[in-house]
């Protein structure tokens, strides 16, 4: 399979619909849900449905509208809260009584100015003392200081109401605390955007923004409780399970977990195009998503994490410099290229992103049994002027492993836009590529 030119390639050809939980967090690179739909709806004969990469839970909440059992895994601690909240529904009115108890009990925010930065760091580090929570880093270079003290304010009651609730009404209440960051903070709120204040952001911060801490978090209270509604109509939802994990352990977790998969359907990230762990990082520190007790501190336990993420940029210089060749010849030559041109990290981030592929596209094929179907949709990419043809060479990966390939689609994106377009370099393309064990 190579690229095609996108004035050969047509977007598909699927209804641009936004039901049931995929709208209750902004998440760059998702799945488009109804391809998602179709490909289990072609494959009625697989009952067990599996993610090794499921970020934002697409593919979690279709299969439990199809009635199917799922297994869903993800090393990002956000996209695993994510997933769980969205697939497992609870009682909407449970879901917005204890948004209002938490909304009625945590008290008015404060008025814009109300507060010195002084008094909102010390408040705000008072209120979460001794909860699950964090403080952010940088916390006013974010946040503004009533903003930052009405947004703890809510924490530090979630802290104490969600202590007498289960477990699945925290995830969805975190889900929305998840959901309300970016909204009320200075970085730019866009899924395109990494964790910053860009030059289109920081005009509106000049003209002046209302930051509503209340509002905002019942808005997306309501929205997530509006899906659940939706998810409530089907007649016989799909058992899904979320785990933390690694899909480099892939196997692992299908056999700790004791899941057989037939069909596995993933996106893995695109080539260093959306930095995950940067995006994320004010949802990591309000949560508390990186708390481990054994480390000195979050932050060092999200950048150590971050290096196992698929498609990082945060790997360690001398574990890049390291790395072994890669067989596959014309990756290989690509490589080269790039340092050639006086990008040694740039080529070694790649090299890494396609060994780790190997890793985990093995693991996939592992995992599945004979006649097992795996679908992978991912697009090209550019880096400093060499194309990327990430699609091919994930493919000639899976048949070296032992894949067959049943078919490609490539078709054309409708939102192409990504994290870092240096000099304009986006795709404008993906392909939808089944193989077969």
């Amino acid at each position: 399979m190579s690229s095609q030119s996108g004035d050969e390639l047509k977007p598909l050809d699927l209804p641009n619909r936004q039901e049931y939980t995929h709208r209750a967090h902004r998440f760059p690179g998702k799945f488009h849900p109804p391809l998602i739909a179709k490909i289990i709806e072609d494959h009625p004969e697989y009952d067990v449905i599996a993610d090794p990469m499921c970020g934002s839970g697409t593919v979690a909440v279709e299969s439990a509208v199809a009635g199917r059992e799922a297994l869903c895994i993800d090393i990002d601690p956000l996209s695993e809260l994510m997933t769980r909240a969205k697939s497992q529904p609870i009682p909407t009115d449970e879901l917005l009584d204890v948004g209002e108890e938490i909304l009625s009990a945590s008290g008015p925010v404060p008025e814009e100015g109300e507060l010195s930065e002084d008094e909102a760091r010390e408040e705000v580090k008072s209120n979460l003392s001794g909860t699950r929570y964090c403080v952010p880093y940088n916390l006013l270079h974010w946040f503004d200081p009533y903003v930052a003290v009405g947004f703890s304010r809510l924490l530090s009651t979630a802290n104490a109401v969600l202590e007498d609730e289960s477990d699945e009404i925290a995830d969805a209440i975190h889900l929305c605390f998840a959901a309300s960051v970016r909204r009320i903070s200075r970085a730019d709120p866009q899924p395109v955007s990494g964790l910053e204040v860009t030059k289109v952001r920081r005009q509106e911060l000049e003209k002046g923004i209302d930051f509503d801490v209340t509002g905002t978090f019942e808005q997306v209270l309501n929205r997530l409780g509006a899906g659940y509604d939706e998810l409530h109509d089907i007649d016989e939802l799909g058992d899904v399970t979320t785990v933390h994990g690694n899909a480099k352990n892939f196997e692992g977790v299908c056999e700790e977990h004791n899941k057989q998969p037939e069909l596995v359907i993933t996106s893995p990230p695109y080539c260093m195009a959306i930095e995950y762990h940067r995006r994320h990082r004010l949802e990591y520190e309000w949560l508390g998503l990186f708390n481990d007790e054994d480390v000195e501190d979050q932050r060092n336990e999200r950048i150590e994490t971050s290096r196992d993420f698929f498609g990082s940029t945060s790997a360690k210089q001398d574990t890049l410099r390291n790395l072994p060749e890669i067989k596959h010849e014309e990756i290989s030559t690509l490589m080269n290229n790039i340092e050639e041109d006086g990008k040694e990290r740039k080529a070694n981030l790649l090299r890494k992103y396609f060994l780790d592929a190997y890793d985990w596209i093995e693991q996939v094929k592992k995992a599945l049994p004979e006649g097992g179907l795996f679908c992978m949709t991912v697009g090209p990419s550019t880096s400093y002027g060499h194309s990327i043809d990430t699609p091919k060479f994930l493919t000639d990966i899976a048949k070296e492993v032992g894949f067959e390939v049943v078919s490609e689609q490539a078709y054309k994106l409708t939102n192409n836009k990504m994290q870092y377009p240096t000099d304009g370099e986006t795709t404008e393309m993906e392909s939808l590529i089944k193989l077969r064990v």
